[in-house]
């Protein structure tokens, strides 16, 4: 039996994760993993009302983003792209629109991968066979597969338990993974030290000194990081953390 959303936040207050053995750690994850899938299929319709369009701050950053893409790879007649956790595929929609930008979206969500992405693809707003049932933690993909890796307000939805090799630590090292040598990661997350749990949605927020750490562990560095203040789950105040991060060669 899994965890519910209450157990989850008592064990992550009382920091009790800290004595468990793997299994329950994967427990602990996949009761996590359920919570976040519930909430979206009971309310991802207001998710969806919510973040309808682009804001202007996602667009500009996808534009710079396959700006960053060409930089690096200004030789390369394409760009293949990851979009991690496209929820409902308006990132995924304007990441196909760049120039040499070739995109892959992942989403575990059945209501955002079945309802959305795979709608947008009959209706031909999204190229066909861009998307995929796929977690982040587990990407179906080899090794140097992706110049470039876009992750926007999703990573928080993932567990943050230090040295533990499950959740946040186990999505970067697969970011890491896919990326070729020079590869550019893109990532938006909720920016604090807590953890919360919303509208029976788990989010777990970051500090800088944490995307640091993780992008040293993952052969990453850092190009920018910096504090977004823009509408989000707590409301047109939410603070982001914005990443901008390249493989090293």
């Amino acid at each position: 039996m899994h965890y519910t959303a209450e157990q989850i936040s008592e064990i992550l207050k009382a920091e009790s994760w800290r004595g468990f053995d793997a299994k329950a750690l994967t427990l602990l994850e996949e009761s996590v993993q359920e919570c976040v899938d519930l909430a979206y299929a009971e309310l991802g319709h207001e998710y969806v009302m919510l973040f309808e369009t682009l804001t202007d701050h996602s667009a500009n950053q996808i534009e710079l983003f396959a700006k960053r893409l060409e930089m690096a790879f200004p030789k390369k007649s394409k760009h293949y792209v990851l979009d991690v956790g496209a929820g409902h595929g308006v990132c995924t929609q304007h990441l196909a629109k760049q120039p040499k930008v070739k995109v892959k979206a992942v989403e575990p969500s059945e209501y955002f991968y079945a309802r959305h992405l795979l709608e947008m693809e009959r209706e031909g707003t999204l190229p066909f066979g861009c998307a995929m049932k796929a977690d982040m933690c587990h990407l179906p993909f080899e090794n140097a597969t992706f110049e470039g890796v876009y992750c926007n307000a999703v990573l928080h939805h993932q567990l943050y338990l230090p040295g533990k090799n499950i959740g946040i630590e186990k999505a970067m090292s697969e970011f890491s993974r896919v990326l070729i040598k020079g590869g550019q990661l893109y990532i938006l997350t909720l920016l604090g030290e807590h953890h919360h749990i919303h509208n029976h949605k788990f989010f777990q927020s970051l500090e800088g000194a944490d995307m640091e750490k993780l992008a040293k562990r993952n052969l990453l560095k850092v190009d920018n990081l910096k504090e977004v203040v823009s509408k989000g789950p707590f409301g047109d105040q939410t603070r982001w953390l914005e990443a901008c991060l390249t493989k090293r060669t």
